[in-house]
């Protein structure tokens, strides 16, 4: 089997671009990797891979459409992100490309009344996966906006945030980060900040995103979305459920962190002047979504859609090891596959 059949089955994809993974930010590199063996981090055959059931879940609930209208590619043939991508994405190039789509999925009450999307115009939502915020392409070759993602000086560093996905909104000049997590916890560990929280820093760089006045995206809105199992959350035995419940403490910490701990490491051109916003806002910027959820509005557009997902696998030659792989990562997301109710 090639590898776009190969693809097709594996992500449920009904026509595949031959270059269908540039149109959602992944390198050809990692669309590789999701045909490795079930010990690899970002294979589909691995039972704790939250990379790829965050690209299978999304992927499906956006459609596979991207590849299919009428819009440039995010990366470029090297694998990096397109500048000019990111142009017409914020108005900057007057032939601002069509990128109109249908798509009901977004729409849905599941997740547009966590998403906060009801007043939202859809039809131009463009779905990236692993987003690194500190890079070039993005912030349109403004330096002063590429090292102003954070409270803190990251101008040392080479890569600062990345997230499981993100969704842009042109229309609505907002933007939707995803982190996902299975049986992951939120880390800690950053190259020369090694006591920051995943979550905050991913929390400060979307809100500077949209608030820093040099920004492109100065004055968009955001919303940060945890994906994770509603199992874990129920027994509140994670950090970031702990975190995301008590955001308000956190940041009164964070703040205490920086002043103690890196004072001589803030960032002056943001800190503390939009710290104050940061404080204020960040609350309500934060929203969870169980993979239980989306597993379920696929079901509830084709209540055999998993079903008919693995057996299109056993026809297809995949062995039973890699199967019971994928559907042990399903069990462990909380998600129904079976056709029962």
């Amino acid at each position: 089997m090639d590898s776009r059949k190969k693809i097709s089955k594996l992500l449920n994809m009904s026509n595949v671009e031959k270059e269908w993974f540039r149109y959602y930010g992944i390198t050809e590199k990692r669309k590789d990797s999701l045909f490795r063996d079930h010990t690899h981090p970002n294979s589909i055959f691995n039972s704790s891979s939250e990379t790829s059931l965050t690209l299978f879940l999304l992927g499906n609930i956006d459609g596979w459409s991207q590849p299919s209208i009428n819009m440039e590619s995010p990366r470029d043939k090297d694998s990096r992100w397109a500048r000019s991508f990111f142009e017409k994405l914020v108005g900057c190039d007057e032939d601002i490309t069509d990128m109109a789509k249908e798509n009901t999925f977004w729409q849905s009450s599941i997740i547009s009344d966590v998403l906060d999307l009801s007043k939202c115009d859809l039809k131009k939502n463009i779905l990236l996966f692993e987003l690194e915020l500190y890079n070039k392409a993005l912030h349109l070759g403004k330096k002063n906006s590429r090292y102003n993602i954070s409270f803190l000086d990251i101008s040392g560093n080479r890569r600062w945030v990345q997230y499981d996905a993100v969704v842009f909104l042109p229309n609505a000049e907002k933007v939707i980060f995803f982190e996902s997590k299975l049986n992951s916890d939120i880390s800690t560990n950053f190259k020369n900040y090694s006591r920051v929280n995943q979550m905050i820093k991913g929390l400060e760089a979307a809100h500077l995103l949209t608030e820093y006045e040099k920004s492109p995206y100065h004055n968009w809105d955001f919303r940060y979305v945890i994906i994770c199992p509603k199992l874990l959350d129920d027994y509140d035995i994670t950090r970031y459920n702990k975190t995301a419940d008590s955001i308000g403490e956190y940041l009164v910490k964070y703040n205490d962190l920086l002043n103690d701990r890196y004072k001589d490491c803030v960032n002056k051109e943001c800190y503390p002047e939009l710290f104050k916003s940061f404080i204020k806002e960040t609350p309500d910027k934060i929203s969870k979504l169980y993979w239980k959820d989306l597993g379920r509005l696929l079901k509830d557009e084709n209540h055999h859609f998993f079903a008919d997902y693995f057996m299109k696998l056993k026809g297809a030659g995949f062995g039973k090891n890699r199967l019971e792989g994928l559907k042990k990562k399903f069990k462990e997301a909380g998600i129904n596959f079976n056709n029962k109710n």
